[in-house]
């Protein structure tokens, strides 16, 4: 008997859910990204994309590029060069009408980190940095 309830107590211990470590988190602070600003024409067919990453551990890196798309603010984009960064970017409307929101990519491949800043429509009002700055932990490739 004492056996069969060692046994089955090793059983149920064994399937107990143990804290996740997360292994990708990366030895570095957050990085700021500064004066985001998407600043579209009338038709929504061309965005022009503005922000500066802080990673605080080297000097601010400026960006800028261009969307074109119908509609431009949806577009994805994909492997845009700034500075050490490849950016790619995605739309999603999944929470219904006037709730879409991009997800951006920044990948810095010599330091094997990247980081996933994400912003809703609302918040990206044509043309008017966003504030306050946002933050986001990077994560190791």
């Amino acid at each position: 008997m004492q056996l069969t309830s060692l046994l089955v107590l090793a059983g149920a211990t064994a399937g107990m859910a143990m804290p996740a470590i997360n292994a990708r988190a990366a030895a570095a602070p957050a990085w700021t990204i500064t004066g985001f600003t998407r600043t579209c024409d009338k038709a929504d067919t061309v965005c022009t994309v503005k922000f500066g990453v802080d990673t605080h551990l080297a000097a601010p890196v400026s960006c800028s590029y261009t969307v074109k798309g119908a509609p431009a603010s949806q577009a994805s984009t994909d492997n845009i060069s700034c500075g050490p960064y490849t950016i790619s970017s995605g739309w999603s409307g999944i929470f219904g009408p006037g709730q879409g929101f991009t997800t951006w990519a920044f990948v810095d491949r010599a330091k094997g980190l990247i980081t996933w800043p994400s912003y809703a429509d609302a918040e990206l009002v044509n043309g008017v940095a966003v504030s306050p700055d946002k933050s986001y932990p990077p994560q190791s490739l």
